[in-house]
């Protein structure tokens, strides 16, 4: 970001060249956002070919309303950075005086991403990215909980100097370090299906198209080993395809190439078949012209980070609603759903070692992450081990 005028510049998933955009108003573009491709590999020639832009732009079009950017990492972040960076220098006679460095890295090298293009207003989307997406990632990592709860502790001071400030009103929650060890358990496939019932009620109720491919990605991402969020909204129509079985051609296999995943380059995997052949054909008539480089899911949104946060925020308003969200004093936003396949494949009695490999994961974070074992995983596993016993009302039997 420029901050001076705003202009945002920046790389699209599989293009060399740069990108940029800035605000023009409604009245010129729906999404109210001037965007072009600037042509060339190097930052410094797109940064010279966006400020020309965004000055011819002004200078042909007069009555074009500019408006206050809101910008977390200008508002919010730098200044608290800038003052931990100054407090610590100042203390060299501390055994940590580089805490304020750290600081700085723990958010330009992390936490920054999640609060590109976010309104440090909404209270109730802060606190779904700090819940949801940032603590998911941070266990994922395999990071300690006291090391997470660093992080959590650094956003809460950066949150609290901002309100002394002015700059926010509320200062939004930070989970606590036992609500971080809390194992966070799956949903069932029923649950889900009422979640996907509430797409349909609101899709009828408002019109609006959001909630039936809210629904596909839904269920894109409980058909397979997928990380919720930007891995699936990524997809392009260029990175699937039907691949058939050479020795029985009636049986047709829904495979999607993830590129750039948090363990690979890339990762291939396989839908499950009651998906593939009864829900994607309906995710495909959904958007019937897409080209090859065109986003599956949502192809009209262009800012995928802020349709995960939306996606997020709807999600666990839904999840609200029916009463599934709190369970055993934890939490389940849409990432539980990787958990939910988990789970299902180690109930069937998949290999730790398969069940990894489909995830694109280790079976240590398998067992530490994912496989949260609740009361009827364990009766399951239970009936696996013992599959010769018969259960009545009077007595046991071995069946030999």
């Amino acid at each position: 970001m420029l901050p001076r005028n705003n202009i945002r510049i920046y790389k699209f998933e599989n293009k060399q060249t740069y990108f940029c955009s800035f605000y023009v108003g409604t009245i010129h573009f729906k999404s109210g956002k001037f965007e072009k491709s600037l042509k060339t590999k190097n930052i410094n020639d797109a940064i010279s070919k966006a400020n020309e832009l965004y000055r011819n732009w002004f200078i042909e079009n007069p009555s074009t309303k500019t408006k206050k950017h809101i910008d977390f990492d200008l508002d919010i972040a730098q200044p608290f950075i800038r003052y931990r960076v100054s407090k610590y220098k100042l203390k060299s006679h501390l055994k940590k005086n580089d805490q304020g460095e750290r600081d700085k890295a723990k958010w330009e090298h992390f936490l920054k991403p999640f609060f590109d293009d976010v309104d440090y207003n909404d209270t109730e989307m802060v606190e779904n990215i700090i819940n949801d997406q940032i603590a998911t990632k941070l266990k994922e990592e395999d990071y300690s909980g006291n090391t997470i709860n660093k992080y959590m502790s650094l956003l809460n001071q950066m949150f609290k100097r901002a309100k002394d400030r002015g700059v926010i009103k509320v200062i939004p929650d930070t989970p606590t370090l036992e609500v971080l060890e809390t194992p966070r358990l799956p949903y069932t496939h029923q649950e889900l299906n009422l979640i996907n019932r509430k797409c349909d009620d609101e899709y009828r109720k408002k019109e609006d198209n959001f909630f039936l491919e809210l629904k596909d990605y839904l269920n894109l991402t409980r058909s397979a080993g997928f990380r919720p969020g930007l891995e699936v909204l990524n997809i392009k129509k260029s990175h699937y395809k039907l691949i058939v079985d050479a020795k029985d051609d009636r049986i047709k296999v829904l495979e999607f190439t993830l590129y750039n995943t948090k363990t690979k380059p890339t990762h291939k995997l396989t839908c499950n078949p009651y998906f593939t052949q009864m829900i994607f054909p309906e995710i495909e008539n959904r958007n019937p012209n897409l080209k090859d480089n065109d986003y599956l899911l949502f192809p009209e949104h262009k800012d995928r980070q802020k349709l995960n946060n939306k996606i997020s925020k709807i999600f666990i308003r839904l999840s609200k609603e029916l009463g599934f969200y709190y369970k055993e004093n934890g939490t389940r936003p849409v990432y539980s759903i990787r958990h939910t396949y988990a789970t299902e494949l180690y109930k069937k009695g998949v290999s730790l070692d398969d069940i990894a490999t489909l995830m694109n994961t280790s079976v240590k974070m398998l067992l530490k992450t994912y496989l949260g074992l609740s009361d009827q995983t364990l009766v399951d596993r239970h009936k696996r081990i013992y599959p010769n016993f018969r259960y009545n009302d009077k007595k046991l039997k071995l069946i030999k």
